[in-house]
Formats: C-alpha cells, sequence, structure tokens
C-alpha cells in the first residue's frame, strides 16, 4: 500500500491551530521513473534524482543530510549501522521537482501536496520520496519525518505491531523545533483536558479522520507521548521497547513490559504522561 504525507506549516503558535499540519491519505500512486534528462548523485542508501541543472547544489546538500540522518535515526532506534539494508539496488531515490507544477504534473498529486513517500508497508519494494524545490521545510520537516517512517517498519517489519500514533510520533521527533513545541501545546490541552483520553487515542486512526483540528491534535499528542517516553526514561529503554516489537511481542506487552514497574497499565500512563507537564 502506498501511502501519502502531506506536509503544511504555519507560523501560529495559537491553542486550536496546530504549528505543523500533517495529513495522511491512503492511495495508490502510479510509479515514477526519471528520464534521461534527469540527473542524479548517489551515496550509499540514497540516490538524489533532480531536475533541474541549478539545483545541483540542492540536490547534493540534500544527499549529505539525508545519509546524516540516516546515522542519527538508525542510532536513536538501533537500527544497525553495519547492516546491508538500503544499498546498492535497494537505496531510497529521492526525486526532487524543478517547481511545483512540474511536480503536480508528473505525479498526480492535488494541488495542496507539497511531497510524499510511496513506500510498501509489508515488503518495502518502493523506497521513494518526491518533492519539489520550494518546499521550505522539506529538509528539516518532510524528509527525516519520511526517513524515520522506512528506518522503524524496516526494523519492525510486522506492521500490525506499530500502532499509528507511535509511528506518527517517532517520525515527528526527527523535525526540528518541534518537540518544545509540542510540549507547549499539550501543556494547555491537558491543563483543559482537550486532548485525547489514551482508551481512543490508542485505537485513533488518524488516516479517517475528517476534522483537521482533531488530526492536528492527534499529531501533537503522538509526538508528545513518544517524548515523554524518550526524555523522562532514556533512550536505552526506549530501544528496548523497540527491540521488542520487532521480536512479535503486542504493542501492549512489549511497552508494559519494558516499563514494568513504571506503569501500572494504560490509565497510569496517560495520567503519569499529563503530570509531566507540571514538572
Amino acid at each position: 500500500m502506498c501511502e501519502l504525507l502531506v506536509r503544511g506549516l504555519s507560523e501560529r503558535r495559537s491553542l486550536f491551530i496546530i504549528a505543523v499540519t500533517l495529513v495522511i491519505m491512503s492511495f495508490c500512486a502510479n510509479g515514477f521513473a526519471a528520464d534521461s534528462a534527469w540527473k542524479e548523485i548517489k551515496d550509499k542508501h540514497f540516490v538524489i534524482y533532480y531536475e533541474a541543472q541549478s539545483d545541483e547544489s540542492l540536490a547534493k546538500d540534500l544527499l549529505r543530510r539525508a545519509e546524516g540522518y540516516y546515522r542519527k535515526i538508525g542510532d536513536e532506534i538501533g537500527y544497525s549501522r553495519t547492516n546491508k539494508l538500503w544499498t546498492w539496488e535497494e537505496r531510497v531515490q529521492i526525486f526532487l521537482f524543478a517547481t511545483q507544477s512540474s511536480y503536480l504534473a508528473n505525479t498526480g498529486q492535488p494541488s495542496w501536496s507539497t511531497g510524499y513517500a510511496d513506500r510498501d508497508s509489508r515488503l518495502f519494494k518502493s523506497k521513494t520520496i518526491m518533492t519539489y524545490r520550494q518546499e521550505e521545510g522539506f529538509v528539516d520537516g518532510l524528509l527525516p519525518h519520511e526517513i524515520s517512517h522506512l528506518i522503524l517498519h524496516d526494523f519492525i517489519p510486522n506492521d500490525e505491531r506499530i500502532p499509528v500514533w507511535f509511528d506518527e510520533g517517532v517520525a515527528q521527533m526527527q523535525e526540528k523545533d518541534r518537540r518544545p513545541m509540542a510540549r507547549q501545546i499539550m501543556k494547555t490541552l491537558t491543563g483543559g483536558k482537550q486532548y485525547v483520553p489514551f482508551s481512543q487515542f490508542v485505537k485513533f486512526d488518524v488516516r479517517r479522520e475528517k476534522d483537521p483540528r482533531k488530526a492536528q491534535i492527534f499529531y501533537v499528542q503522538s509526538l508528545s507521548v513518544v517524548d515523554f517516553l524518550v526524555t523522562k526514561f532514556g533512550n536505552d529503554s526506549f530501544r528496548r521497547l523497540l527491540r521488542s516489537l520487532r521480536d512479535n511481542k503486542d504493542f501492549n506487552e512489549a511497552l508494559f513490559s519494558t516499563y514494568s514497574g513504571v506503569f501500572k497499565d494504560l490509565a497510569d500512563f496517560e495520567r503519569k504522561w499529563i503530570l509531566s507537564f507540571n514538572h
């Protein structure tokens, strides 16, 4: 299944307008292949195809940043640097269109789309990220977000073990300046009891949500909860959680065994997450 991640940016920090708007839609996209007019550069794990010759320096910077994110995110997740994934023919392809109009015309995406990642959620036969050069938030936002998704799903092949909130929370952890913003917003929302109760949150599938505000709150809350686990209890515990999921444990089993003695149950997890905003 192909998944579309569409990103919109806003600088306003009001209670009801989340700074970074994320919308996920499921779709099946037609494959795109660069013709001979496209230029390419490659490194160990990524191939950058760029449409305009004038974008050569941008493409080089993009490749350097992508390789850096691969190492950084891999280390944080516990994804071995010595693995042979994403090499040679399995390298992730990143297409950099010269303009938004060229991007839209060649990919068939809706007019509000700024970029997407085409990935097979089970087999990972396709690893492609597409965008265009005008998207200012791509290098620090969409790029590490999508690389994180790809690494997480390679590390934990069984998608059923990864709840949507956890998947999106882990991916957003890599976005520049997102974590402090999420803390600030969720402190206000939890204080006013306007967050999503965990009994609903852990089962929430944002891909079916039509209310933009609910989707925005879900994304910020997802980041906040994952940030809470990492910041409060450390990277080692978080990597143990990921390894338990990799070893095919049910998410709840993996969570409560990893944080045994910390959380009694889901309600206790929710309560301690809320209390963290007052310390």
